[in-house]
């Protein structure tokens, strides 16, 4: 890619190389996992994959700013001093939805709370690898310094949090695609479900990227978002079916609070 390209077209540049380095390697993996290539690849392929977005806003960066544009980038990613309430945000929202939908498809069912063997699973040493570094940190870590480090603010240049979020959704989304079909369990239901969780996690991480201005605080929430919904689907589908739908129901109430304080800026600004 040209840098006089990059340069006029920065955030198309940006999604080109984060789809070209993840595909590259995604792709491999789809079709090893689909029987349509002869070649085996490795489970840790993945998360190499979902590094991505890191690398393109590294790109990006550089070729916009120099050094300058690496040294925002790192100190976004490093910034832990945040409000207390964006603390508890960050890290505490998905572990008590999490508790709310265990105990809520419990009460709906009017089953005995027990350990399901699935959720004995995790709490193996591989199963934890697996859950909280595989799922959870090294996923969030590789997407979110170019989603929420790069192309949240650009976005947000020209749009506010709303049209920003819905702009990103589709690109962030079909990023995806190689991991998703890859599973051949996978099929519409759960390609929608799983768009609307996507969407519910784009909201919520624009929240807090403008709240705080710290990437390391979507790193958070999405590696607990991860660990959380993997968590509740080893407790029952039904935990994870309350579970995404409070996570939606929520990110709801955010988007609502945005359309409100647009009209109201708007009302105040006539």
């Amino acid at each position: 890619m040209k840098v006089a390209f990059l340069r006029r077209h920065p955030l198309l540049s940006f999604y080109l190389l984060a789809y070209g380095f993840t595909w590259s390697l995604g792709v491999p993996q789809l079709l090893s996992r689909r029987g349509l290539i002869d070649v085996h690849v490795p489970h840790l392929v993945e998360p190499v994959a979902a590094f991505g977005p890191f690398f393109a806003a590294l790109v990006v960066l550089y070729s916009l700013n120099g050094h300058a544009g690496l040294r925002t980038l790192r100190q976004d990613l490093l910034r832990w001093r945040i409000g207390p309430g964006w603390l508890v945000l960050s890290l505490l929202s998905t572990p008590l939805l999490l508790l709310l939908a265990v105990f809520g498809a419990r009460s709906l069912s009017g089953a005995e709370l027990t350990l399901p063997s699935r959720l004995v699973a995790l709490a193996s040493i591989s199963g934890l690898f697996d859950l909280i570094v595989v799922g959870g940190l090294l996923q969030s870590l590789g997407e979110e310094p170019g989603w929420r480090g790069f192309a949240v603010p650009t976005l947000r240049e020209r749009f506010g949090p709303l049209l920003a979020t819905l702009a990103l959704w589709p690109v962030w989304l079909c990023w995806h695609l190689p991991f998703f079909l890859s599973r051949p369990e996978f099929g519409w239901p759960q390609w929608i479900g799983f768009s609307i969780g996507i969407l519910s996690a784009a909201i919520w991480l624009t929240l807090l990227r403008d709240g705080t201005q710290s990437i390391l605080a979507c790193v958070g929430w999405h590696a607990l978002a991860n660990i959380c919904r993997n968590t509740a689907l080893a407790v029952s589908s039904a935990a994870f079916l309350v579970y995404n739908n409070l996570i939606l129901f929520s990110a709801l109430l955010i988007a609502g609070y945005w359309i409100w304080s647009a009209r109201r800026a708007s009302a105040s600004g006539g």
